[in-house]
């Protein structure tokens, strides 16, 4: 009689009596992965706005978007573009947002639901799935751009700390990438080398770049520290200077040059061994990992010109200009179909870039009476570059993880299919059951592709200028038909420059002098 009173529902398919409870879970774990995965400011956005100046409208985007979601690159983002605008305390409060949440992830001591469900995502189901908490240059340049902020307020010393916590940052990177790396080789590989890179990823030709295989590691950059340099200068920290002078030096040929013509003078800040009679610096090299392309840059003897302060005349004023054209590129999830001997072809999804935005070089000149002279921006800094050079030195470890991705979510359709084949009343319906959870599971990869989003304000291109001029000196920035002046007060020091090109005809400039 219980039996009769409880046949199925005519109108009912088969296979919901068996599998509505798993598809239901299935489906309610979709939505919880997936609920960050929308309502961001899309990049096009991002590009679009700061190319007409829209400052005003993206900050309200983004602060939208930030009270949101609350992440690393939603306050680096916000940071950025109250920087542009000249909103230097609201951009030092987004910075340390970002730096808060950075130190959270670093330290490891909080461990949510979030966080679980993001790396249950990353391991079965997208590389999206995790949340970003940016690599080595995007760390280090967060101190860098915050430094810019308390510079503009003349707060020297305040800078120069953001520059110490950049040297820091960086050795924080270097022990998780380590650790990071070490891990992947004592796992399965798939690929033994980046060069074995499949034809069909568009990012193969870009790695194999001799620019980006060239940079002595991922997570320097010359800018940061010639920057360092001049802030230390200006903070009376001759020491400090000296040596940020010289790692700029080691790794641009265009560092050197911009300090031998701006810096002549006995080098300040060293310090002589007792008894050795020979300069020492306090560059180390930390230990090798095997097949680790990362090392600290080591800071030779002789790998800079003569740093001290110059002698100047009373005639001639500072002028100390930092600019930035461009845009980094996008970090995005690619899919790329690849054949692996031991499993035949197979899908994965592996991080990617789309294009920087290549800016104009601002022109700088500074006029007195009839003299009207030039002044030489050096470019120290390619985000491009640096990312590219990332991905290079981890896209081993990438494909590996990728793999394994692509791997779960076969199993979890396989498993699908055996479940609904061992059942009587579903084995009809099991290709349809196993049809259906692979395309949840992929609807949920491509969804979570789209939320991956790097720091996607940042330039791509940094350029920096220090010289002397003859004093009342009347400095212009100019980009296209776009042209800001300043006169420099004759009481003054010296001035600093801000520079920040938005397109072929429009540059925000501010500036402040000491």
């Amino acid at each position: 009689m219980y039996r009769k009173t409880m046949r199925r529902h005519p109108r009912c398919p088969e296979f919901f009596r068996c599998g509505t409870l798993p598809l239901l879970c299935l489906c309610a774990l979709l939505l919880a992965l997936s609920s960050g995965c929308a309502g961001r400011v899309p990049t096009e956005s991002i590009r679009s706005n700061l190319a007409a100046g829209s400052l005003e409208p993206l900050e309200q985007s983004l602060e939208e978007t930030h009270k949101s979601y609350g992440e690393f690159v939603t306050a680096l983002n916000l940071a950025r573009v109250y920087q542009v605008d000249g909103r230097w305390a609201d951009s030092i409060k987004a910075y340390n947002d970002a730096l808060v949440l950075l130190e959270d992830y670093e330290s490891r001591a909080v461990i949510n639901v979030r966080t679980l469900l993001s790396g249950a995502g990353t391991v079965l189901f997208s590389r999206g799935a995790d949340e970003y908490y940016g690599v080595g240059y995007e760390r280090s340049l967060l101190h860098t751009f915050n430094a810019l902020n308390y510079l503009m307020l003349k707060d020297f010393t305040g800078a120069a700390v953001e520059m110490r916590r950049m040297d820091k940052r960086q050795e924080i990177w270097l022990e998780e990438s380590q650790a990071r790396i070490e891990k992947y080789l004592e796992s399965k590989k798939y690929l033994e080398s980046p060069e074995d890179l499949p034809p069909g990823y568009s990012m193969r030709d870009l790695l194999l770049d001799h620019d980006v295989r060239g940079l002595i590691n991922n997570y320097q950059d010359p800018f940061s520290f010639a920057l360092a340099a001049v802030l230390y200068r200006l903070a009376d920290d001759s020491q400090a200077a000296d040596v940020s002078m010289r790692r700029a030096i080691a790794l641009s040929d265009n560092a050197n040059l911009l300090f031998t013509h701006c810096w002549p003078g006995k080098p300040p800040g060293k310090t002589t061994g007792k008894g050795s009679g020979k300069d020492k610096t306090d560059a180390a090299t930390p230990p090798a990992v095997p097949r680790l392309p990362l090392s600290a840059l080591p800071i030779a003897e002789n790998a800079a010109p003569a740093s001290g302060k110059k002698e100047k005349t009373v005639d001639t004023q500072e002028v100390t200009v930092i600019a930035f054209s461009g845009l980094c590129p996008a970090l995005r999830v690619e899919g790329v179909r690849v054949f692996f001997p031991a499993i035949g072809q197979i899908l994965v999804d592996l991080p990617s870039y789309a294009g920087p935005v290549f800016g104009s070089k601002p022109a700088v000149t500074a006029r007195n009476g009839a003299e009207n002279r030039e002044i030489e921006l050096l470019p120290l800094l390619r985000t491009d570059v640096l990312a590219y050079r990332t991905l290079w030195d981890e896209v081993r470890m990438e494909v590996t993880f990728a793999v394994s991705r692509a791997l779960a979510r076969a199993g979890i359709a396989a498993t699908t299919y055996a479940v609904a084949r061992s059942n009587e009343d579903t084995r009809d319906y099991a290709p349809l059951v196993a049809t259906l959870a692979s395309a949840l599971i992929n609807m949920l990869a491509d969804a979570m592709s789209e939320s991956i989003r790097n720091w996607e304000t940042l330039p791509n291109t940094g350029y920096l200028a220090v010289t002397d001029v003859p004093r009342g000196s009347t400095v212009t920035v100019s980009v296209g038909g776009d042209k800001v002046s300043m006169d420099l007060p004759p009481e003054v020091r010296g001035v600093i420059v801000m520079a920040t090109e938005l397109s072929n005809s429009n540059v925000k400039v501010h500036y402040v002098t000491y």
